[in-house]
């Protein structure tokens, strides 16, 4: 049996891509599944993968600093046969894997260089520099790993020339949620946002909405469920919007999914910064998975996206009359054929039991090099 090691100093240990997708497919598969955290929670064993406690950092200048080391020598320890990274941060312990003579995946979540360019804790002035510096980095480093794992088309295409990339994209599980089970009143009334917010993620975008909508129709309400950082929650609690929103905070998988059959359209009004003009998100296919209208961006791969599977409605982003006189327009005939199509598109496309199928594959081949 061979001894797997997926590696993380940023991530949840029960993080959705990671854990309920990577590791339970892999140790349904036969293979012994060792998952490094660093959350200081301690070590378990759930669904059978082992999950190792490297220990909490303080803040992020100590984990950057020091994470790393505490979860090479996590790794060091368990002897692997194949290591699977997920955060920029650990490049250099995937380097020193391999002159160790181990086999090495890097799964590039995000494209670290362009969202480099919209962090905020990165003084304004030196953005573009870092990007710069971080991207020759990574095109040096990732051409010494055995194979790449990204999570969008575009971003194969950019680092194809370096190492084999492989693309196993973020699809939802079809065990998650059934869209022919879901028996309810669709309501254009309903919005609803699951993920990260920020600025560039298009929470003004979506406050601006909520305003104008509201001037319409006071049956209108805006939930949102993610991480805020305290420096928006602040902004946000100044804008007009807010009080017309539900803020549910960070809550868990299964409150999400009770929360997508409590309302009908999906938003999706990021800015067009950093890596958000690609479209393969996650929360658009658990939108679709979930019998919800998708409202997304009219820029970038959601164009190229909506023109070939006709999944949701493309919006302008920063036109809050624009999306209301959308959202107003919508019938429940529109409801229906966007439940119908997506149905399909999950039952048949869009699902991680097809993507699994790829990550399998790509282990059982690097494996047998080896």
């Amino acid at each position: 049996m061979f001894n797997l090691t997926h590696l993380t100093s940023v991530h949840p240990r029960f993080d959705t891509r990671i854990f309920h997708k990577m590791c339970r497919s892999l140790a349904k598969n036969g293979y012994s599944v060792s998952l490094v955290v660093a959350d200081g929670k301690g070590d378990e064993m759930c669904e059978g993968v082992k999950i190792i406690d490297a220990g909490s950092s303080k803040n992020r200048f100590d984990r950057v600093r020091n994470a790393p080391s505490r979860v090479f020598a996590k790794a060091l320890a368990l002897n692997a046969d194949l290591y699977h990274l997920h955060d920029p941060e650990l490049i250099p312990i995937g380097l020193k894997l391999k002159r160790l003579g181990k086999r090495v995946i890097f799964d590039i979540h995000e494209n670290t260089g362009l969202q480099i360019r919209t962090k905020g804790w990165i003084p304004h002035g030196i953005r573009t520099l870092v990007s710069f510096v971080y991207e020759r980095y990574e095109r040096w480093a990732f051409k010494k790993f055995d194979s790449l794992i990204v999570p969008q088309i575009a971003m194969q295409a950019k680092y194809a020339d370096l190492s084999p990339t492989v693309l196993i994209a973020n699809f939802p599980n079809l065990a998650d949620a059934s869209i022919s089970s879901i028996s309810r009143e669709y309501s254009k009334y309903n919005l609803f946002y699951a993920g990260g917010l920020s600025s560039e993620r298009g929470l003004f975008n979506m406050l601006d909405l909520i305003v104008e909508l509201r001037t319409r129709n006071p049956n209108y309400k805006l939930t949102l469920a993610g991480s805020i950082s305290k420096r928006d929650l602040k902004k946000v609690k100044k804008h007009m919007g807010w009080s017309f929103t539900h803020y549910q905070g960070l809550v868990s998988k299964e409150s999400v999914y009770k929360s997508y059959n409590k309302n009908s359209i999906g938003l999706i009004l990021f800015n067009n910064v950093g890596q958000y003009y690609m479209a393969y998100s996650l929360k658009l296919f658990e939108y679709m998975q979930n019998g919800m209208l998708v409202i997304m961006p009219d820029f970038g791969d959601w164009m190229l996206f909506n023109e070939s599977y006709q999944a949701g409605l493309n919006v302008p982003v920063n036109s809050s009359k624009h999306i209301a006189d959308i959202i107003d327009r919508l019938s429940e005939e529109d409801f229906d054929r966007f439940r119908t199509k997506s149905a399909g598109l999950i039952q048949n496309v869009f699902n991680w039991e097809s993507q699994e199928k790829i990550l399998l594959s790509t282990y059982a081949e690097l494996l047998n090099a080896k």
